[in-house]
């Protein structure tokens, strides 16, 4: 089988590094000051902690007064002192603004994510751009949101190599080959050691999760029931204990390399640093190097392997981060599908909504085949247009296709004569209502969350008027706070929690509220009992007056206040016409609407 190809990174370090700094200067720039003054002053705080020794044994050795030492002492260690409390305080300032550069790398990565066109949202390919970009910026500690301290250690630990480096020289360079080939002999089994891990980090974290799963099962009082009645006990040990199994012989692998990298790692310091101290004490005791020169060598030796390691390692994390920055770049870079520029003018105030759908055809992102195919269908302005079939038979996708939500595979879609791509799409979205199967409430009041605004924006004619249409009136007259009571019990001490009944007519509400041109109501009375979905139908007259509406619905009773009906089946529409005309014609939807209703019929109904 052949190697598949490793793909060439978008950007080069270099580039990243310019991309990443001009983000930096724009939005955080006192974290470059930062880490630009923390490398001068740790560079400092090196060499005073190796010549320290140094400079006081030379005094001692060469007979200088007591007072003359003593002032020398007080002054070094006043230096390190002050060097450290700067250094101290340098990092204190980086590891806050690391915070603040996490902070706003994911602001970058939620606007992407409110901001990117909704047809991008289902693409399982951007789906995956999107997942790695928001790896790169999950935490403060990722490669890409560390970088700038990254490289402060990259710069430190590199002009200390080169710095005591120059200062071993003086020793004897075969010193410095000798350091430098031992260090790589530590580092490249520890390299491999990284690359081992990172490889076989999913089967640990697979194996940890099915451990995970095993311990909330057993703290899941719901399931203690079956779990006696069944005897499910023993099996669920069993299998608890098998994956515990597997996930301990993973970490053995792990463990087993582990201990081979430290085994290497010391017995190659042993023989490095063994037989630099022999040199070194060899040229002490032939009077060669003074009691100060000893200890500087003695430890820039012992500190030389770690500089030269952290230079490997720094660059290694140096290009880690560069590609996380381009996973990074691909996301905020993906192109608009739709329209956001210069657009048509949108229809006059009052002109109703003509849409017209010209041999439309969609297909999901890698599915198999259309989930809509040649779809030709008019919408009059201010007709009701009723929508029903099977699940997955498409009506979802049309409604919203209709909305401007999808790009349709093959065809075209005009409103009042424009392809809904001529409009500006966001001033397209201003012109519909829409509620769908799946919508969420915000930790904000009632009131709020059906204005979507904040509450001094609101109109108040409005909101009781989409309150009492949804039929809100008596839940909220029930509330102390009445519409300005908070939704979310965990975020709110004095929230509420509303029933799926009374979430979808608040969703109501909102989409009433609105009173855009085109109204939109994807299952709308789904979650409500049927006396509460017999008021719904009653006020829809009055919520559809001078709209053009799109009524999706699996129970095809509730159909009949529609001036059309379309029934979608095989990803085409297969009939339309008004409820009474379709039953007549005694086809699907006749079938349908036969097999629904005899559940609600009193002959053949037998009591349990």
């Amino acid at each position: 089988m052949k190697r598949e190809k490793k793909q060439k990174p978008r950007y080069s370090l270099g580039q990243n590094l310019v991309y990443y700094y001009k983000i930096l200067r724009q939005n955080k720039s006192k974290v470059i000051y930062m880490v630009a003054a923390g490398i001068p002053f740790a560079i400092i705080a090196t060499l005073l902690a190796n010549y320290t020794p140094k400079i006081i044994l030379d005094r001692l050795e060469f007979g200088d007064p007591y007072t003359r030492i003593a002032f020398i002492i007080v002054g070094v260690f006043a230096a390190q002192l002050l060097t450290d409390l700067v250094n101290n305080g340098v990092n204190a300032q980086k590891s806050m603004y690391t915070v603040d550069v996490f902070s706003y790398f994911s602001v970058l990565t939620e606007k992407k994510l409110l901001e990117i066109d909704y047809e991008y949202l289902e693409d399982p390919q951007v789906q995956v751009i999107k997942s790695k970009a928001h790896q790169a910026a999950a935490h403060n500690h990722t490669a890409m949101v560390n970088l700038p301290n990254t490289l402060s250690a990259f710069m430190t630990n590199l002009l200390q190599f080169v710095i005591f480096g120059g200062i071993l020289s003086t020793l004897n360079p075969v010193i410095i080959l000798l350091l430098i080939g031992t260090s790589f002999l530590n580092y490249l089994p520890q390299k491999l050691l990284r690359e081992y891990t990172h490889r076989t980090k999913d089967a640990r974290q697979k194996e940890g999760r099915k451990l995970s799963y095993f311990s909330r099962l057993s703290d899941n009082f719901g399931i203690a029931k079956d779990v006696r009645l069944y005897n499910m006990d023993s099996w669920l040990t069993d299998a608890e204990k098998a994956a515990f199994s597997r996930y301990q012989k993973l970490l053995m692998q792990l463990e087993n390399r582990s201990f081979f990298v430290s085994l290497v790692n010391f017995s190659v310091t042993l023989l490095r640093d063994g037989a630099a101290y022999a040199y070194l004490i060899w040229r002490a005791v032939r009077g060669e190097i003074s009691s100060g020169d000893f200890v500087l060598y003695f430890a820039a030796i012992s500190n030389f392997s770690g500089w030269f390691t952290g230079v490997l390692n720094g660059w290694s994390a140096l290009h880690t981060a560069s590609l996380q920055i381009c996973d990074f770049r691909e996301y905020l870079e993906i192109p608009d599908k739709f329209n956001h520029g210069a657009g048509v003018p949108l229809p006059s105030e009052g002109e109703p909504l003509q849409i017209q759908l010209r041999d439309v055809s969609f297909t999901y992102p890698k599915a198999e085949k259309p989930t809509l195919t040649h779809i030709n269908l008019t919408i009059g302005g201010g007709e009701k247009l009723a929508v029903v079939g099977l699940n997955g038979a498409g009506k979802t996708t049309l409604v919203k296709l209709i909305c401007g939500l999808y790009t349709p595979t093959e065809g075209e879609i005009l409103v009042n004569g424009h392809p809904i791509d001529a409009y500006n799409r966001e001033e397209y979205y201003s012109m519909i209502s829409a509620i769908f199967q799946f919508s969420v409430t915000l930790p904000i009041s009632i009131s709020e969350n059906i204005g979507v605004c904040e509450k001094e924006e609101l109109d108040t004619e409005r909101l009781e008027r989409a309150v009492r249409l949804a039929g809100l009136t008596q839940k909220i007259s029930s509330l102390p706070l009445g519409l300005d009571t908070p939704i979310n019990k965990t975020i709110h001490d004095n929230g509420i929690e509303l029933s799926g009944g009374e979430l979808q007519r608040l969703l109501l509400a909102r989409a009433i509220y609105k009173d855009a041109r085109l109204l939109v109501l994807d299952e709308p009375t789904a979650a409500l009992d049927p006396v509460a979905e017999s008021e719904v139908y009653a006020q829809y007259h009055e919520m559809a007056k001078d709209k053009t509406s799109i009524f999706i619905s699996h129970r095809l009773a509730s159909t009949r206040f529609c001036d059309r009906i379309i029934l979608i089946d095989g990803g085409t529409i297969s009939e339309e016409g008004t409820h009474d005309r379709l039953l007549a014609r005694g086809g699907k939807y006749a079938e349908l609407f036969h097999l629904q209703s005899q559940y609600y019929q009193e002959q053949g109904v037998t009591a349990c």
